[in-house]
């Protein structure tokens, strides 16, 4: 026998062990409570749809999925949370548009990478924003909303539940395309920021729906246009920013399950196949029909792509916007 031949299999015997010791987790995983974060306060619409999720998806796995909340710094304390988590695939992120593509262009020196220190589990969701204003303003469509706060210097704002959010990225875009500097107002409060917009002390606001249609429906506010690429069907009288002229305009709120970079990829496969039946599940289906937000599957591959692609948008959306 060669020295080379002895080698090779003293490498074999010894990689070996290892190798079936992986396989061996891969087919046990889960065997413990899997902990989904969400880089937001309980009640958030974030939290509402991780939760969502949660719960199917334990059943699939056999296995108790919980959601803790680690909230603070513009969603950054819970996304650095994960990304510096054991890669065992019992830590992942409910990550979204601001912790995996804006925030990497707005935050200086963000203690984690959203390219390299994640490995996308699943893309799960997609929602726009609707802009709403007071029914109190004398205005009934985005022309005359920049017409009205362009000769009313002192109602040129527009409210915001974060810096960097969806909440404040379409307004203050839509400011620079307009040309007509507005104030941002940021609130820790969503109540009072919905109380203030009401009473028309706040003008306008871009914001996910389900946050704001209980106010469209009592009439308290009017929409007036709809971020995402096509009308919602629950305001099919709601022109999209695009059809109004704003070409790609198309800033909304996705949200993807994250694993910490190092996750084996039995792990990661077996996770989304789990949520791939949680998708097909017609309760779960039925479920998530009743609000705005839509479903989208996408496999860990396709996720990838997806927030590489996000990345570059946002990176030229925020270029735009001065920074605050």
């Amino acid at each position: 026998m060669t020295k080379l031949l002895k080698l090779s299999l003293r490498i074999g015997l010894f990689f070996s062990p290892l190798l079936t010791s992986l396989s061996g987790f891969a087919q046990s995983y889960p065997s413990q409570p899997i902990k989904i974060v969400v880089p937001y306060s309980a009640g958030s619409a974030t939290d509402i749809l991780a939760r969502k999720i949660a719960f199917p998806l334990g059943v699939v796995l056999g296995q108790s999925v919980f959601v803790e909340n680690k909230a603070g710094a513009n969603a950054v304390i819970g996304a650095s949370y994960v990304a510096h988590a054991n890669p065992d695939g019992y830590t992942i992120l409910f990550g979204n548009t601001q912790t995996n593509a804006v925030n990497p262009q707005l935050v200086p020196n963000l203690s984690y990478d959203a390219l390299k220190d994640f490995t996308p589990v699943a893309r799960l969701f997609y929602s726009g924003t609707i802009l709403v204003v007071s029914s109190k303003l004398p205005v009934n469509n985005l022309d005359e909303l920049l017409a009205y706060v362009k000769s009313n210097p002192k109602h040129a704002n527009f409210g915001s539940t974060a810096y960097g959010n969806v909440s404040h990225l379409p307004s203050a875009y839509l400011s620079k395309l307009a040309s007509i500097p507005m104030t941002h107002i940021p609130y820790n409060n969503a109540g009072q920021l919905m109380t203030d917009l009401a009473r028309g002390e706040v003008t306008m606001l871009f914001y996910p729906p389900e946050g704001v249609k209980s106010f469209i429906d009592s009439g308290i506010m009017k929409p007036l246009a709809w971020s995402g690429e096509t009308r919602n069907p629950q305001f099919p009288n709601t022109p999209t920013m695009i059809e109004l002229g704003y070409k790609n305009f198309n800033i909304g709120a996705w949200y993807a399950l994250f694993a910490p970079t190092g996750t084996s990829n039995a792990v990661i496969q077996k996770l989304y196949e789990s949520i791939n039946k949680v998708f097909h599940d017609p309760k779960f289906i039925q479920d998530m029909s009743s609000g705005s937000t839509n479903l989208f599957l996408g496999d860990p591959k396709e996720t990838d792509a997806f927030v590489n692609q996000e990345q570059n948008k946002f990176k030229l959306i925020t270029s735009i916007i001065d920074k605050e």
